[in-house]
């Protein structure tokens, strides 16, 4: 297959775009300790998870029919935080309302950036670092859906948590915001299967929610293993 340089420059720049989003996911994975003490941080890191996935990945992406739906869900997660914060110090009683829209945009779009990886991936005529790289992005990415959603389900059933496990909260604090940090550290756990202390055993839901994670990143080691080989073995025939 030739390539023109017009696409060995996109594939450069997109290649850029995988180191740059695993950087980026390590260094929000190593700041939840300070965003623990500075609650407001992990909000701004995920705006800024949404912007590195359209600036860097999704405009270089040679996956174009999605791409408008990628910038949409982007542009609305990024509105959504900033609102939900907002509404958490203004008008705390909103913040169930608006939760659920919320993270169901956040999911949507964390999961077609997902999605939108893998069949990216499939896709590049080379296998070199860089790709390799984007594939360990991705596996990120679904723990950061994960902690947006353990966030959730913190916000509309915190009895589903155990307290003492989670951070204590000053008087001044807002709970939600101020354990968010420790609940995207727990998806980490629930998602490379090592584990977590802080869901109660006899809530359902949590477990469920709990489990679906883990899944999620089993399946996606899986599939991404089967695609790549699948796709070794096509060109070998």
């Amino acid at each position: 297959m030739r390539i023109t340089r017009e696409q060995l420059q996109r594939i450069r720049r997109r290649h850029l775009g995988y180191r740059i989003t695993l950087v980026y996911e390590l260094v929000l994975l190593l700041l939840l300790p300070l965003a623990q003490l500075f609650p407001p941080l992990l909000s701004l890191l995920l705006i800024g998870q949404a912007l590195v996935f359209m600036v860097f990945v999704s405009r270089f992406s040679s996956l174009k029919g999605s791409r408008p739906v990628m910038y949409a869900l982007g542009c609305l997660a990024i509105a959504l935080e900033v609102i939900w914060h907002l509404a958490l110090i203004w008008t705390p009683d909103f913040v169930r309302v608006l939760t659920m829209p919320h993270v169901v945009v956040w999911v949507m779009f964390l999961l077609l950036a997902v999605v939108r990886k893998v069949r990216s991936l499939i896709r590049e005529p080379f296998v070199t670092m860089s790709v390799v790289l984007g594939a360990a992005s991705g596996y990120l990415t679904v723990g950061i859906a994960g902690g947006v959603m353990l966030t959730a389900m913190w916000v509309l059933q915190p009895a589903a948590f155990v307290a003492s496990t989670l951070p204590a909260v000053g008087l001044s604090g807002d709970v939600s915001v101020a354990v968010a940090p420790a609940l995207m550290a727990a998806s980490f756990g629930l998602l490379t299967t090592v584990g977590t202390e802080v869901l109660t055993s006899s809530n359902v839901a949590v477990q469920v929610l709990a489990n679906v994670i883990t899944i999620a990143g089993q399946l996606y080691v899986a599939i991404l293993i089967a695609l790549i080989l699948g796709r070794v073995q096509k060109r070998l025939t």
